[in-house]
């Protein structure tokens, strides 16, 4: 992509402190956009504080919080009168088995479907005002067939899906795309959270994390786990006006798996 592709759009990344997030936010930032990236924690990571910081903004943020949303998607637009795109990528997979309890329905559907709702909806709102605007909403491999033992993270990425498809038709008519990303195996630590879970069963014996990614790997017809920045790759294509007759579509970036 060219250099200045993004420079001085305005775009806010969820999750933006770590794996998929901070890599989203850090091409961005290469490419000349202001980004504000927010994530629970009250300070920002080491690997975001990292970053060039002349156009970051780091904000504390619970996307479950509806209020807190309004807050930080308000305060955008008041100081540069829009926001461009939004990038709907935090999101949970905990351990969950075959039948997990209600309080993990919460905790995950607070996150990956509320959270998604609640921020999609505030950025949604300004975007039909200012006729125009980006959504890339994080799904899953998952959000388009079953994975055993998670059923909660799988059923939550199918509700990302279909918020997707549905804003795509609602929202064109003013001028702003929405597209849905879906990673495949890729490393990053909430990814890891689960392995033992899943796939520790389907492959037996007391494996470590890093042995359970290599048979993983070796069932991706291109041999190897995805890195947070090929899944930001394709979320900045989909950002980008390299894509403007694109929406309502899910990209998997999973391999070929």
């Amino acid at each position: 992509m060219e250099s200045q592709l993004f420079e001085s759009k305005i775009y806010l990344v969820t999750g933006g402190a770590a794996g998929i997030g901070l890599a989203t936010t850090a091409q961005l930032l290469s490419h000349g956009a202001y980004v504000y990236a927010v994530d629970l924690s009250k300070d920002p990571s080491k690997e975001l504080s990292a970053l060039p910081q002349e156009r970051l903004t780091y904000e504390q943020c619970d996307v479950r919080d509806r209020k807190r949303c309004h807050e930080v998607v308000t305060s955008i637009v008041e100081k540069h009168g829009r926001l461009d795109g939004l990038v709907n990528n935090a999101g949970i997979c905990p351990l969950e088995g075959e039948m997990p309890g209600d309080d993990v329905f919460e905790e995950v559907y607070g996150v990956n479907v509320r959270g998604v709702w609640n921020m999609g909806t505030e950025a949604l709102t300004v975007m039909r005002e200012q006729k125009g605007g980006n959504v890339v909403n994080i799904g899953s491999i998952s959000s388009s067939h079953g994975v055993a033992r998670i059923p909660l993270y799988t059923s939550s990425k199918h509700a990302v899906l279909g918020l997707t498809r549905t804003w795509a038709l609602d929202f064109a008519k003013y001028g702003v795309r929405v597209n849905c990303v879906a990673p495949g195996p890729t490393d990053t630590q909430m990814s890891r959270t689960p392995l033992q879970t899943v796939m520790g069963p389907k492959y037996g014996g007391n494996k470590t994390d890093d042995e359970l990614l290599e048979l993983v790997a070796a069932t991706i017809p291109l041999g190897k786990i995805g890195r947070p920045e090929d899944i930001a790759n394709m979320i900045n294509f989909f950002m980008s006006d390299l894509a403007c007759f694109i929406t309502g579509q899910i990209v998997h970036v999973s391999g070929g798996q």
